[in-house]
């Protein structure tokens, strides 16, 4: 095989990896006219239009591949899968068993012929035949296999080997590594836990071992544990850049900036060109408002990785950043490269949109927003029916009797105060603010109270709502909710203030439930006006979650969800939750700081009016223009979109 061949192969299997079939046949059908007797080709097209759906083309296909080598084993494998689509199991069996007879290590091989002869009611030979199979593979092709089923979601195939494997060596660390990575995919987390424990507790030594259960751990939001864990790791091999790498996209999370740093640091000591720490790095220094240096990394990143184009978002969304025409150019023909992967298209998406902003082609950049999140929309997940039933079910729970029922038992002296409403709304404003304040500390968006509905139930089809288990609280266990939320918000709070911040903008869902388990809670709904905000979504590629923002349709109905919602909140808990509006910080900052800091019960502090002149780390996409004076030219800015915007407006209308 030549390297042109291989080469246009690989591409071809991305784009099936990638799940851009069309794109693969037609690069496949290009290469054929040119070669138009390559095997190779020739079978692959015929792979490729099994998946299609094309199966009389591709069974041309597959019998020229036969014609051309008759000794290639694929060709014969894919007519026994095509056999087995059209449900013809006893006539894919022949098919099947001539390509073991070619290739008897072939898996997939081996894996199809087990569900034809399942299918055509011979199970015994099938079981049999998987069992004389796997015990005859050596422990690595084993182990090999079953991660392969895994990736493909078949965890209970997968953990039959496993058991295979473990018989053979009961201490193996590859089979504990995929029979937890089955239960993670299975949502089965405190199984995949105890693997990974005995893993750790097994090789003591282990780097990867260790790294796999902070990873997990990570996952899981248990960053004090998870970060202990890798900083005992980083220094038995503090060569292992990947490490640090975790470690320090964790510390960024827990808003240990500096800390974080030294960890991208020492990432990149190893690793310089190392496009996660360079990333990693440009954060931190830009929640330290160190723009310059923030600036600097990224444009490192894209050097050294021009097809990464969530990085050139990150440049190009740098306050006040403007793409000269040569990185305009770069970004314009990186988008056209075969075979970019689709999170990066979308990062070039928002980047250009990001920049022909900066040179006031509106047009033109409303054209890259739509294609970037329709993009992003592809790769998120976001059931816009399951949102609007899960917040009438806590409607629904979170009466007035309800609340005045369901209280802790207790309030800590500590006072949490949610900062809640839509994204980009002018949170991290008020968050500056009171964090600019002597008894306050800001520490940003934090995922417990999300956390903690998730935990109650089980993530699945057909499950409970966390709302169907509250009724049944005690006040003891309401009580311990509330520490256990407050222990894990311990790990932000650096200054142990009285008072601390919690600006997670969905945190909107649940002010019922933190009413119940926080009763000192304050909540301050931070509301913009609905074209602004919704706008102003649409054009922010967020790092995680706010998955309801890549659609306008669905965001505008998002928007009307969360607006039922605080109207829920102010008629079943009258004066609970301080509204303020952003317009009216903008114009008028002391009344609405006065206004603020008498519902939280603190006196009116200077610092709080020059909140842009503070040194805290600001985590958020918000953190450049909150190092300045308030200016008022961002209020009006989502009417540069006017002539593309009618649908949100017609979703909108009911408020407008």
């Amino acid at each position: 095989m030549t390297d042109d061949i291989r080469h246009s192969l690989d591409n071809i299997v991305q784009l099936i990896n990638d799940g851009r079939t069309d794109e693969a046949e037609s690069l496949c059908a290009e290469k054929l006219r040119a070669r138009p007797d390559d095997v190779n080709l020739t079978a692959m097209m015929g792979a490729i239009l099994i998946k299609t759906g094309a199966l009389s083309r591709a069974e041309e296909f597959l019998h020229r591949a036969i014609e051309i080598e008759p000794a290639f084993a694929k060709p014969h494998e894919d007519l026994g899968t095509l056999k087995l689509s059209r449900n013809e199991a006893e006539k894919a069996i022949p098919h099947y068993r001539k390509a073991l007879a070619i290739d008897p290590g072939l898996a997939s091989a081996v894996r199809g012929l087990a569900q034809a002869l399942k299918q055509a009611g011979r199970e015994d030979e099938a079981e049999t035949l998987r069992i004389e199979f796997m015990q005859g593979l050596p422990t690595e092709a084993l182990l090999a296999e079953a991660e392969a089923l895994c990736s493909k979601g078949q965890t209970r195939d997968a953990e039959q080997i496993c058991d295979v494997v473990l018989s053979r060596d009961p201490e193996s660390i590859g089979a504990l590594r995929v029979l937890a990575l089955a239960a993670v995919t299975d949502e089965r987390f405190i199984i995949a836990e105890g693997y990974l424990k005995r893993m750790v507790r097994l090789a003591p030594k282990d780097a990867a071992a260790q790294f796999e259960l902070g990873g997990f751990l990570n996952d899981r939001g248990r960053y004090p544990e998870a970060i202990e864990l890798m900083k005992a790791t980083a220094l038995a091999s503090p060569e292992n850049p990947d490490i640090h790498l975790l470690l320090g996209n964790m510390l960024g999370i827990v808003g240990r900036t500096n800390e974080a740093l030294q960890a991208y640091r020492n990432c990149l000591e190893h690793n310089p060109d190392n496009p996660g720490a360079l990333i990693g790095y440009g954060h931190m220094v830009r929640v330290a408002g160190r723009k310059e240096e923030a600036r600097d990394s990224y444009q490192h990143c894209v050097e050294v990785s021009p097809d990464f184009g969530t990085a050139w978002w990150y440049l190009a969304s740098l306050h006040g950043f403007e793409a000269s025409d040569d990185q305009l150019a770069t970004m314009l023909a990186e988008l056209e490269r075969e075979n970019l992967a689709p999170e990066s298209a979308v990062g070039f998406h928002f980047a250009l949109a990001r920049a022909f902003e900066h040179r006031e082609d509106y047009a033109a950049a409303w054209q890259h927003y739509e294609k970037g999140n329709a993009g992003k929309r592809q790769l998120v997940k976001y059931d816009p029916v399951k949102a609007e039933v899960d917040h009438a079910k806590i409607k629904a729970t979170y009466s007035a009797e309800m609340l005045a029922q369901k209280k802790a038992t207790d309030a800590s002296d500590v006072v949490p105060i949610f900062i809640v409403g839509m994204p980009r709304s002018g949170s991290t404003l008020i968050e500056q603010i009171l964090a600019s304040h002597s008894q306050i500390e800001g520490t940003g968006e934090l995922p417990y109270i999300i956390m903690m509905t998730k935990n109650m139930v089980a993530e699945e089809a057909g499950s409970l709502h966390y709302t169907e288990l509250v009724k049944y609280l005690s006040p003891d266990d309401l009580a311990r909710s509330g520490a256990s939320y407050l222990a894990n918000a311990e790990s932000h709070r650096v200054e142990r203030t009285p008072f601390f911040t919690d600006k997670m903008p969905a945190n909107f869902s649940h002010v019922g439930l933190i009413r119940s388990i926080l009763p000192q809670a304050r909540f301050i709904d931070a509301r913009r006006e609905p074209m602004a905000t919704c706008v102003a979504n649409y054009r922010q590629l967020f790092a995680l979650g706010k998955n309801q923002s890549y659609d306008l349709v669905e965001l505008g109905e998002y928007y009307l969800q969360y607006i039922e919602m605080m109207n829920h909140w102010d008629d079943v808990m009258p004066g609970a939750v301080l509204r303020v509006q952003y317009e009216d910080v903008v114009g008028d900052l002391e009344s609405q700081v006065r206004r603020i800091l008498d519902y939280c019960g603190l006196p009116f502090e200077e610092a709080c009016l020059e909140f842009h002149k503070s040194a805290r780390p600001v985590n958020t996409a918000s953190a450049e223009q909150v190092r300045e004076p308030i200016y008022k030219s961002g209020v009006e800015f989502w009417r540069n979109f006017d002539p593309w915007i009618d649908e949100l407006r017609d979703v909108l209308s009911p408020i407008l």
